[in-house]
């Protein structure tokens, strides 16, 4: 809106108005994630109008996932959702960054251990073969975001140092441990809700819905040489569907 007013002669009501305005100055910057904006009461003073046509302009902006309401604290402005999920350590480090934020990894654990049935049907491997199992939490503006949790045949010759598993993709680990380049990959995701274990990382309270992204990496000959899956927060991510025309159809 020019000026930052309400027009009054325009048909657009002035608690949507508001709306938009509030809106540009989130996107802008001027409030940031976490500001507090001014409340019902100074914003009606502002721009001339009632609490409860404020109410009705916050209540737009909440709708929208930019701000969050807090009884007796006032409304705050919220991180914005990402658009979509990413699916590749490298992926989320590019995601991160283009939408201003700091990618960062914490490496929570790394262990040989001896293949589960489930593990074992996954990766094609004889149950009680050894495996390694890697986890690692990802952030942004220090922030936990997702959780990765990783699976691969185990080559006790070709030891891997705990900074290549902190930073380096997938696929990168496998090649360097096993010497087999994965050439191919398989992803199925699915909604679910958050494990206690994995919500106290997350920092999520326990059965907060999640999007659980399962990844198989294939070598040359079909084999499966990595498994494993991401966990991302449900209320930091969403999905993007955009639909289309075919062609030749009217």
């Amino acid at each position: 809106m020019a000026n930052d007013k309400i027009n009054r002669n325009s048909f657009i009501p002035p608690y949507f108005q508001l709306a938009q305005i509030l809106e540009q100055k989130i996107l802008s910057g001027e409030f940031k994630p976490g500001d507090s904006l001014p409340s019902e009461k100074d914003l009606g003073k502002e721009y001339n109008l009632s609490r409860m046509t404020v109410r009705k302009c916050l209540n737009v902006l909440a709708e929208r996932g930019l701000v969050s309401a807090h009884p007796g604290r006032g409304t705050f402005v919220s991180r914005p959702a990402l658009d979509r999920a990413v699916f590749t350590f490298e992926e989320y480090n590019k995601e991160m960054m283009r939408r201003g934020l700091t990618p960062d990894a914490q490496l929570i654990a790394v262990n040989v251990i001896k293949a589960t049935d489930e593990i074992g049907k996954k990766l094609m491997v004889e149950t009680n073969q050894r495996v390694l199992y890697y986890c690692r939490l990802l952030f942004a503006d220090n922030t936990p975001m997702a959780l990765e949790r990783k699976y691969m045949r185990f080559n006790k010759g070709r030891p891997i140092l705990e900074n290549e598993l902190q930073y380096k993709a997938f696929s990168e680990i496998i090649s360097a441990h096993n010497e087999v380049l994965p050439v191919s990959s398989r992803m199925l995701m699915r909604a679910s809700l958050v494990a206690d274990e994995d919500a106290s990382l997350l920092q999520v309270p326990p059965g907060s819905p999640v999007l659980c992204l399962e990844q198989f990496l294939y070598s040359n000959d079909e084999t499966v040489v990595g498994w494993g899956f991401f966990i991302f927060r449900g209320d930091r991510y969403s999905l993007v569907s955009e639909v289309r025309p075919l062609k030749g159809v009217e």
